[in-house]
């Protein structure tokens, strides 16, 4: 009996240690990545963000230990304290990248010469400059009120880590003007958040900057040679920006699921999403998909000159200066290519200076940045997409009351949304525009509740 017991005991061990090497690169990976992130790109403490960001996502991550190297700006991670370590690296402009196949040679090498040029504002109110007055607002609008609500979302309910809602960042513009923010102690004005899955709206809108700028188009094959000698030679950038290309990609984020190979274990991500076999005739199955996403962004960096500088300087150049986002950070993978689909960074003014593109039907200070009609396309619903929720990478409020995304609100709403509640919210027919930024691990917050709440401190009635 003893030597069985010792035998079980043996055999429990081995699978434990089996499971820890499998799972060590996830755990491993999304620590570096993330920690490099907050602390090189966002500017955080490292204990703050281990705390904040990484160890409530899984149990597990409080067994990742780390060093935090800056004066090589990277970050490594060890489950266990030895076992199976993963490295991000930090390249100024460019953000954090997790070694797959590279060095960090090699990476420094591929960005090597690229220089950033943001953009300089006017000493004048925003969005043209970044300059904001708090005190003279419309007359309309209870500002005691707004800052009240505001402030009712910094405080916390509860000590539980998985329970805490972890506000980040409100921004409130009304009339094309912002009228109220509250940061966390720690964020201010100019420090870039992650917006996870909210960069998907970002990728959308440069491939509509490319369609404007170089005559993309978008209703075309998407022409990989990967694909030329079966049926997914058929699928178009459309159907891509509309999550319809019948690609198999399973969002899931837990062990061995598509989207965690994609982000922690793929040098290419679009390579690897494209590399997924069809699951659906093309354009007849609404299916969300990271990876479609991430094949956006490859397309993106063979359009604008297959390098990440080529990359970076259109992406700048031709949009985010432009607009005077003088924040934004998109990461990128080792093929040089933006994670599309999670990796922007933006402060909260600047993401609604993206959102007031979209409010003006893409047109900016007199120049129309993205083609006549593609907000309007971008709008609206996908066909096969559930209750009208789903346009061209941007979330919408379409549907019939019992099926809307945010039921209680307009119709007219559209979002940019991302994991643990980052939320850009427009409603045209109020006139406003609100971005969260936050930290949510639980189910125990809503952005409906936000927003009415935000909604009843403005008179609307006259």
């Amino acid at each position: 009996m003893k030597r069985s017991l010792k035998y079980i005991a043996l055999i429990l061990v081995m699978l434990a240690a089996a499971l820890a090497w499998v799972l060590a690169p996830i755990g491993n990976g999304y620590t570096a990545k993330y920690l490099c992130s907050h602390v090189f790109t966002s500017g955080q403490g490292p204990e703050e963000a281990m705390e904040l960001f990484i160890e409530p996502v899984n149990p597990l991550f409080k067994g990742v230990c780390y060093r935090v190297d800056y004066e090589q700006k990277e970050v490594t991670a060890w489950f266990l304290g030895f076992l199976r370590p993963a490295t991000a690296v930090y390249r100024e402009g460019c953000g954090c990248t997790l070694l797959v196949d590279d060095t960090r040679e090699e990476l420094m090498q591929q960005a090597e010469g690229l220089e950033i040029e943001r953009p300089v504002l006017k000493d004048t109110l925003w969005p043209a400059g970044n300059r904001v007055d708090l005190q003279n607002v419309p007359p309309n609008v209870d500002i005691e009120k707004l800052n009240e609500r505001l402030r009712r979302e910094f405080e916390e309910t509860t000590s539980d880590p998985n329970e805490m809602i972890n506000t980040l960042a409100i921004v409130v513009a009304y009339q094309d003007r912002i009228v109220a923010e509250h940061y966390r102690p720690g964020i201010d004005a100019d420090t870039p958040l992650l917006s996870w899955s909210a960069s998907k709206s970002i990728t959308g809108a440069l491939i509509g900057r490319l369609v404007q700028a170089k005559g993309l188009d978008i209703h075309r094959p998407a022409g990989f040679p990967e694909w030329e000698k079966d049926e997914r030679r058929s699928i178009t950038i459309d159907q891509l920006l509309r999550m319809e290309s019948g690609l198999e990609f399973d969002e899931r984020y837990v062990p061995f699921a598509g989207a965690v190979e994609m982000l922690y274990e793929s040098p290419s991500m679009g390579a690897y999403a494209l590399a997924q076999p069809l699951a659906a005739p093309p354009g007849t199955r609404w299916s969300y998909s990271s990876g479609a996403t991430n094949i956006l962004a490859k397309i993106l960096l063979e359009e604008t000159g297959g390098t990440l500088r080529t990359m970076e300087e259109f992406a700048h150049n031709e949009f985010f200066s432009k607009l005077g986002m003088t924040t934004a950070v998109f990461e990128h993978d080792e093929s040089g290519a933006f994670v599309g689909s999670s990796y922007f960074y933006a402060s909260p003014r600047d993401w609604l200076r993206f959102a007031l593109l979209y409010k003006n039907k893409g047109a900016w200070n007199g120049e129309q940045l993205l083609p006549e009609g593609w907000v309007d396309y971008s709008l609206t619903p996908t066909p096969n997409a559930p209750g009208g929720r789903y346009g061209a990478q941007v979330w919408l409020n379409a549907g019939s009351p019992e099926e809307r995304l945010l039921p209680r609100l307009p119709k007219d709403l559209f979002a940019f949304e991302g994991y643990q509640d980052q939320w850009i919210v427009v409603i045209p027919s109020r006139d406003l525009m609100v971005a969260r930024f936050g930290v949510v691990n639980g189910g125990n917050w809503s952005v409906e509740e936000l927003i009415l709440g935000i909604l009843e401190a403005i008179d609307y009635s006259g």
